[in-house]
């Protein structure tokens, strides 16, 4: 499961279960249109379900590929989830996203993840 919403001009991406690219197919454009709407770079809370299972290969491959062709507009990221999924969400992320400031959020501070954003 791969949704988009958006909160107080903040794009929030909720991911479950394991990633395939069928989610990826229902998901860009979505983002697209977000992002056609709001110039600059785009304040984005990811929320990692307890579910959340990462990737299948296909949806591996078509996240990254989003990841480059959109990094542009990637503004703050706050990835908000299980403690086993930080360094993910921010270390090994950083690389693809030299000027996002990533940070990571355990769930109960989701509001604080938030307010890092509007900040």
């Amino acid at each position: 499961m791969l949704e988009l919403t958006e909160e107080d001009r903040i794009l929030v991406i909720r991911a479950g279960g394991k990633l395939s690219l069928a989610e990826y197919d229902r998901f860009v454009p979505a983002f697209e249109e977000a992002a056609a709407r709001e110039p600059g770079r785009l304040p984005m809370l990811i929320e990692l379900d307890d579910d959340f299972a990462g990737w299948d290969l296909g949806g591996l491959w078509r996240d990254l590929k989003f990841d480059v062709k959109y990094r542009e507009r990637f503004g703050c990221i706050a990835v908000v989830g299980d403690k086993r999924w930080e360094e993910w969400g921010t270390k090994l992320s950083n690389p693809l996203f030299p000027s996002a400031e990533m940070r990571f959020f355990e769930h109960e501070a989701r509001a604080s993840a938030k307010m890092w954003l509007q900040s």
